[in-house]
């Protein structure tokens, strides 16, 4: 199974691209059979966060408004804090637009139609295309290859939740929580090198209103924290939000620095 990290990068992709490339994956492969592991996941925190995830797997479509704060960790050892925020829509099973918004003002916008990913930086002026996969978690997987930035918030933008349970090593509940005047129940996973909490909206729709995330194997245990503002479940998206127009002044390069090793048209050169 191909390793996730958890949310965009945006996400960021996804999510702003929230979300890639070198950090470990938020939902591990573990050995669920284990009886030791069995013993720390304590059934009522995996039956809330699947709650949770099914109702999302079951719903067509979704748009959401997000609030990133994540650690970078320097070579010399410090811990710098940056933002992005930014809107995010799902259409399943292979429709996808995120416009992300980085602290450095740069704006960074993605759109997925089924059959090509595109990607803007309209700061700089530029936008690139390649071919994609048919659906949006064999497209998240790929840009996880491509992109640096870490990109937790992508997990819940999957088709296939499940593993977000099946592979957690511990889980518990840790209290009721309140997120944004939301009462929530704040739920804690850990898997072998990550540690990840998801805050569920207890009310009769159970959307995950926030996200955090823990590399605690890292140099520094950054940390990456997720807030979901705002969830609207529409019956319908226009189409046209993905389909990708090229921004007004905006010149094409063959991939976006740092990304390499991708042909225009897909595949490795």
């Amino acid at each position: 199974m191909m390793k996730r990290t958890i949310l965009l990068c945006a996400l960021c992709v996804l999510l702003g691209a929230l979300l890639f490339s070198g950090v470990p994956a938020l939902a591990e492969e573990t050995s669920p059979g284990n009886l030791e592991t069995a013993e720390l996941r304590d059934p009522e925190a995996i039956a809330e966060l699947n709650r949770a995830t099914s109702f999302l797997m079951e719903a067509p479509q979704f748009h959401i408004n997000i609030h990133v704060v994540y650690d970078v960790i320097q070579k010399d050892g410090r811990r710098l804090q940056f933002e992005k925020h930014g809107e995010i829509y799902v259409q399943r099973p292979n429709r996808l637009f995120a416009d992300i918004f980085l602290d450095n003002e740069r704006q960074r916008t993605f759109w997925y139609d089924g059959e090509k990913l595109s990607i803007a930086e309209k700061k700089q002026g530029i936008h690139t295309q390649i071919r994609a996969p048919k659906t949006i978690d064999a497209t998240l997987d790929l840009l996880e290859q491509l992109h640096s930035d870490p990109m937790p918030l992508a997990d819940i933008l999957y088709n296939d939740l499940t593993p977000l349970s099946v592979n957690a090593v511990e889980a518990d509940i840790v209290d009721d929580s309140l997120v944004s005047g939301i009462k929530c129940t704040h739920l804690a996973f850990r898997g072998e090198t990550v540690d990840w909490q998801i805050w569920v909206d207890q009310s009769e729709r159970p959307l995950i209103r926030k996200i955090s995330v823990s590399y605690r194997t890292m140099p520094g245990v950054p940390q990456y924290t997720a807030w979901i503002n705002n969830w609207v479940l529409p019956d319908d998206i226009s189409e046209n939000l993905f389909q990708f127009t090229a921004p007004e002044g905006s010149s094409f390069i063959k991939m976006l620095a740092p990304w390499s090793g991708y042909a225009q048209e897909g595949g490795v050169k």
